[in-house]
């Protein structure tokens, strides 16, 4: 589902440490089937149809929207790591790359200690830059807003995975950290990482959009700024305000709700790293508060949709454009 680590096996098996959930299920989105391959899972709480859970998702949220708090929100290796810090290779890898893996582990937690926590939504897109005291006074923070998220609404983790290893070595993290907080996963508190992507390009956002009217909480100016409002509008908003937060310190911003005049149906939110910090603050607006992330970047630029998994739908999905994929996986998506 994303770029395989250097010397990753070929196997699809996801070794027993990695198993948090009961259940493996072919990972399968309505509306973006095309992208489907025979070797991507997605763990689950019980034995379900991946289809009908997307589709018991979309509509939770759907009918949320204009009437109560609904924060949704994503954590894949980014939130991973700055939560669990760096954690063993996967055992997918061969015993020559996990010791290569290892040696540029250790190098890059001495040069975090100094550097703090830096990452990109996309090349120069920051999702957030702290500081090492930052990173240390910010991590339980984040921690607990994440929780409250996963009391509250869903969790979107990318508990995933497909035939080559990426970000499947936090599994275990993720595990104890559930555990330490006697916190469980449901079908109604957690989804598969690009459920929430597909909610947003796919078919089904026009029950959140269609008529509605849309706060937007973003960094973006000028000609991006823009561009997004407009792809919102053409989706079928009624309008779009904009809630102005700071492009790489979000985690720090104190929201001003007060300057938020048109009273929102709901709320679509790109804060890189701090998002549950944002997301939480807005609370009293009463309305689903959609972690739009990447989704954002295709709005203001359609070409980007075919960087990522999961950012265009069935309807004008070609295999042929692509950027995420390999060869094989794009030559394999074409016969289908």
């Amino acid at each position: 589902m994303n770029s395989a680590e250097s010397g990753s096996t070929d196997s699809g098996c996801l070794p027993a440490p990695y198993r948090i959930l009961p259940h493996e299920l072919p990972f399968r989105i309505p509306g973006f089937l095309k992208q489907a391959r025979p070797s991507d899972r997605v763990l689950a709480p019980v034995a379900c149809d991946c289809e009908t859970w997307f589709d018991s998702f979309a509509s939770h949220v759907a009918s949320s929207v204009g009437r109560r708090f609904l924060p949704v929100c994503r954590m894949s290796d980014g939130e991973f790591f700055f939560l669990f810090g760096r954690q063993p290779p996967s055992l997918r890898l061969s015993a020559a790359a996990r010791f290569r893996r290892r040696i540029r582990q250790a190098l890059g937690s001495l040069r975090g200690m100094a550097r703090g926590f830096h990452a990109s939504t996309a090349a120069s897109v920051s999702s957030g830059d702290f500081s090492a005291a930052e990173w240390r006074r910010y991590r339980p923070l984040l921690s607990q807003d994440y929780l409250a998220v996963l009391e509250a609404g869903v969790l979107g983790i990318h508990l995933s995975y497909g035939k080559s290893a990426f970000q499947e070595h936090y599994f275990p993290a993720i595990a104890r950290w559930l555990a330490q907080a006697d916190r469980r996963l449901t079908l109604a508190n957690y989804v598969p990482f690009y459920f929430v992507y597909a909610l947003l390009r796919g078919p089904r956002f026009r029950e959140i959009i269609a008529n509605r009217r849309l706060l937007v909480v973003h960094s973006a100016t000028g000609v991006k700024r823009d561009s997004i409002i407009a792809a919102l509008r053409q989706h079928g908003a009624r309008s779009v305000s904009w809630l102005a937060i700071s492009s790489n310190r979000s985690f720090a911003d104190t929201l001003d709700l007060s300057s938020v005049t048109d009273a929102p149906d709901a709320c679509l939110v790109g804060a890189g790293i701090g998002k549950s910090r944002v997301i939480r603050q807005l609370e009293p607006l009463g309305v689903p508060c959609i972690d739009a992330g990447y989704a954002f970047e295709v709005w203001a630029d359609p070409d980007k949709q075919w960087d990522r998994p999961y950012m265009t739908p069935d309807e004008v999905f070609d295999a042929t454009k692509v950027r995420f994929l390999s060869p094989d996986d794009r030559a394999m998506l074409g016969r289908t």
